[in-house]
């Protein structure tokens, strides 16, 4: 098993090598490192909780990039609206279910993630059986969270000026 995941000072994306060889998660591009708590399993089988932030809610996917899906989408609108204004149908038609065939045996070939709803943490080469898929429900009581949290420490980080201010440090 492997991770890629946001480091949560630099904010970059970072890939470990198998985890079961590390006994911390770290940045390869900042000095941010984490232990991996000792409980954990780390074979292939499903891991209960993300191995970065220690959350229990994960979700399976597919390991696909979402913004060459998106281009996929657009290349076939795109082709098939010319071949339709060139009156063609047959051959809109036949780009569209091409493109809709290319995405089946994708979808059938790509391998699925775990992700944390949290950090969004991708564990990769895990069993993801006993995980579903996204819940929206769930996937919104995490953002909120995220929110009040960075609300939080801006109210935190004003008090801290305002205090340095009132002790006279100008």
């Amino acid at each position: 098993m492997h991770l890629t995941f946001h480091c949560p000072k630099c904010d970059r994306t970072t890939q470990t090598g198998d985890i079961a060889q590390l006994a911390n998660l770290s940045c390869s591009h900042c000095d941010w490192e984490r232990p991996i708590p000792e409980g954990l399993e780390r074979s292939n089988q499903a891991p209960s909780e993300c191995f970065r932030c220690g959350n229990s809610d994960l979700w399976r996917q597919k390991n696909f990039p979402q913004t060459l899906g998106f281009l996929f989408v657009a290349l076939g609108a795109i082709t098939s609206s010319i071949a339709w204004m060139y009156y063609k149908p047959i051959l809109a038609l036949s780009i569209l279910m091409g493109f809709a065939l290319l995405d089946m045996i994708l979808y059938i070939v790509m391998p699925d993630v775990l992700v944390c709803y949290r950090c969004r943490t991708k564990h990769h080469d895990v069993d993801v059986s006993q995980h579903g898929a996204f819940d929206h429900e769930l996937g919104e009581k995490y953002r909120q969270e995220k929110i009040r949290q960075e609300e939080a420490e801006q109210e935190q980080a004003k008090k801290s000026l305002s205090q340095f201010d009132s002790e006279g440090h100008s």
